[in-house]
């Protein structure tokens, strides 16, 4: 119960929240596929670039021969990051 009264979220905060969805799916209903095909097929190919960069840099990390400058350079940027 004690973690649940420290991460309680007002109620004007949650209808405030609900009020912004609303909003934000009226004006997406609005729009027509067609006209925003181009910015899909832009986001598709940067999550393709990401993933395949992600899989890279897995990859290399997971070579315990490979470059161990690389490897700490990564680990201070998740340790940073808090991961």
């Amino acid at each position: 119960m004690r973690v649940l009264g420290r991460i309680a979220v007002p109620l004007w905060l949650v209808a405030i929240g609900v009020i912004v969805m609303y909003v934000f799916f009226v004006i997406l209903a609005s729009i027509q596929p067609s006209q925003v095909a181009g910015v899909t097929i832009v986001i598709a190919g940067l999550a393709i670039l990401f993933a395949i960069r992600s899989i890279r840099v897995a990859s290399e990390l997971a070579n315990r021969g490979g470059n161990p400058a690389l490897r700490r350079a990564r680990n201070r940027a998740r340790e940073r990051r808090g991961f």
